[in-house]
């Protein structure tokens, strides 16, 4: 929610859209394509939520991954107003473990979330339509220690013919926060919508520190976009052990927040 600072202006939190975007060879020809204008017309959407949401300002940062993973915007997130969709080109490798690394080095008020205010919990959202080709649990492991990543809202599109389900489940922490579908019209309506519907949860928080799920964002872009759960999630059940205390293990989950790390 908006705020004053020391000189009684008004500030209002930045709210951080990430999206982690397979553009590994198997993404050549129709889904590039697909994913390329459903990124458009995303970012136009989100362009209408900044503009009839004002209590937070909107970012958006991309981190395309193939055989190695480029930041679309290098300098940090961008307010989606100055922010112009650029079109991406498959080819390579999936390698997801190098994206989680990177997504995880900037995940942190030194870098990307330096905002001069203060910040909403981050909007996280992964596609693939593969498998990964590196060790991404060994990275996942690691970015969990990762307080903004940990308590984001994430969400994931598994989509194709045969992408690895639970690995997107595992990234974004339950398979209820999973997108799973080969039919690319839809991939590209309900990017759309989760976009929407994340970002609106998330901005409408009371505090910046409360949690919004993944799928509960899913669940409204569902009903907005008027497509049933049966269509669209996946044949599992999987939900990600909860973290009970910042600073010790006492979850039993073998981790524990490095406080050097997330702030």
């Amino acid at each position: 929610m908006p705020y004053r600072n020391d000189l009684g202006a008004v500030m209002r939190p930045d709210l951080h859209v990430f999206y982690v975007l397979d553009t590994s060879g198997s993404m050549q020809n129709k889904p590039i394509g697909v994913l390329n204008r459903a990124m458009d017309e995303t970012v136009d959407a989100l362009k209408q939520v900044a503009a009839h949401h004002s209590d937070a300002n909107v970012k958006i940062a991309v981190l395309e991954f193939n055989s190695t993973c480029r930041w679309i915007n290098p300098a940090g997130p961008e307010y989606v107003d100055d922010f112009f969709w650029q079109d991406l080109a498959a080819a390579g490798r999936t390698e997801v473990g190098a994206a989680l690394r990177e997504l995880d080095s900037k995940l942190s008020r030194n870098a990307f979330l330096n905002s001069m205010s203060s910040a909403y919990l981050p909007v996280i959202i992964f596609m693939t339509d593969g498998f990964a080709t590196d060790d991404y649990e060994h990275e996942l492991n690691r970015i969990l220690h990762n307080k903004w990543f940990a308590k984001a809202t994430r969400v994931g599109f598994a989509i194709g013919r045969n992408p690895d389900t639970e690995m997107i489940a595992k990234l974004v922490g339950s398979s209820e926060a999973v997108i799973r579908t080969d039919d690319l019209g839809v991939f590209a309506r309900l990017l759309r919508f989760v976009s929407v519907s994340a970002s609106t949860l998330s901005g409408n928080s009371h505090t910046t520190d409360e949690e919004v799920s993944g799928s509960a964002a899913v669940k409204m872009a569902r009903d907005m976009a008027g497509v049933s759960r049966e269509e669209v999630s996946p044949s599992f059940t999987y939900e990600e052990t909860p973290f009970r205390d910042f600073n010790s293990d006492s979850s039993g989950t073998g981790f524990t927040w490095d406080s050097t790390r997330v702030f």
